[in-house]
């Protein structure tokens, strides 16, 4: 017999479809190529087809997983580039200040973001982005003040001034 008249004969015996019947056993139950070949009355090989088909492996479902959780990753880091363009022009060009400083590390790493984002990181040019997110996340905790308390904690000799 050939697959898929393997296949018709557990449909038929289960009244389900080879997918469900595959994510029970495979899935649910955890059953092995062997326990899930003998529970269905077929060649292990067989068995261990439909499981690779259908993507019921252990390591192919942990994979699947990883991908999933990355595509939505992706899709709030490109929901999250979008929340300030680098086409804006700069308010603090001609001063050497904090506020500066801040406006333009904003400005870079949001071009950076678009650039990650029109190349789905492959560019080169974006692997400047995590820096520069870096120091987005030091210039925020500076304004919380959660430096100077770091700063406090650690150091002995730190004096407030």
């Amino acid at each position: 017999m050939r697959y898929t008249q393997y296949k018709g004969v557990v449909e038929r015996e289960y009244k389900k479809s080879l997918r469900k019947i595959m994510y029970e056993l495979c899935v649910v139950e955890g059953l092995d190529s062997i326990d899930g070949a003998l529970r269905l009355g077929v060649a292990k090989t067989i068995f261990e087809y439909w499981r690779n088909f259908y993507r019921y492996d252990d390591h192919q479902r942990l994979f699947d997983q990883k991908v999933q959780e990355l595509d939505k990753m992706h899709f709030l880091f490109v929901n999250e580039g979008r929340k300030q363009t680098a086409q804006e022009p700069l308010r603090h060009t001609d001063e050497s200040s904090l506020a500066g400083f801040k406006e333009q590390v904003e400005k870079i790493a949001a071009y950076y973001r678009q650039v990650h984002v029109e190349s789905e990181g492959l560019a080169v040019e974006a692997s400047n982005l995590p820096l520069f997110e870096f120091v987005e996340e030091l210039l925020q905790r500076y304004e919380a003040g959660e430096l100077l308390k770091e700063l406090m904690r650690n150091s002995p000799n730190a004096k407030k001034g």
